[in-house]
């Protein structure tokens, strides 16, 4: 039996939980590029580089058409350097694979637009890249939305992905993962924790426990 695309995404997604959480575990595999760690492992991993992983791995035809399907998600334009990797979800990692028809923002279920200018020109300049700040606009699930609307069952089954937008000055998008549907039942958030591992634990509990969010923002994976 051949999985679809979802069925396929939330299979290696779940085959993760266990693995040990790692901040920054890839990069370019040569400092000439950027950062010397490896380009691809499965051992451990942050939150960015476990949503990345797991699509890559259920995009791919083969094993050895894994690498280069995740260097199509994590770099513009598949160009493997650090000065093109989709470093901001919100500036550079949505908007290049929506771009590539990877993804799709969810707007109907927003109930406010977060504007956030993004500090940019900071963070590349450190690397002598030169980049603008950027503004971008957000369709926020606020906090007490997404704490009611995720603690109902759910009333389909399917996988997306989900952003945790923070209060930080700079910064929009603090953490990611899966958000699993299982019709009538609670939605689930699937993620690389800092509190030590890929894990899944209800998305409404999670949010509560972090004060810091003030709400989600949710995108679709496309075939």
């Amino acid at each position: 039996m051949v999985l679809s695309f979802h069925a396929r995404l939330d299979s290696v997604s779940r085959s993760f939980l266990g693995r040990a959480y790692k901040g920054g575990p890839l990069g370019e595999g040569d400092t000439a590029l950027g950062d010397a760690s490896p380009r691809i492992r499965t051992d451990s991993f942050d939150c960015v580089t476990y949503i990345e992983t797991s699509e890559a791995f259920a995009r791919a035809s083969t094993l050895d058409s894994v690498l280069p399907v995740l260097d199509r998600i994590r770099y513009d334009r598949g160009q493997v350097a650090w000065a093109h990797r989709n470093h901001y979800t919100e500036a550079d990692w949505l908007p290049a694979n929506t771009l590539a028809g990877r993804v799709r923002l969810v707007t109907t279920e927003a109930d406010s637009i977060d504007r956030r200018v993004l500090a940019r020109e900071a963070f590349y300049g450190k690397r002598g890249v030169a980049r603008s700040d950027t503004a971008v606009l957000l369709p926020l699930i606020t906090r007490a939305r997404a704490l009611a609307l995720f603690a109902k069952p759910s009333t389909t089954t399917r996988i997306r992905g989900v952003g945790f937008v923070g209060k930080v000055p700079g910064l929009g998008i603090l953490h990611t993962g899966f958000l699993v549907e299982r019709e009538g039942l609670q939605p689930l958030l699937r993620h690389a924790s800092q509190a030590g591992t890929v894990r899944e634990q209800p998305l409404a509990e999670y949010l509560a426990s972090k004060p810091k969010f003030v709400g989600v923002v949710v995108w679709e994976y496309l075939p």
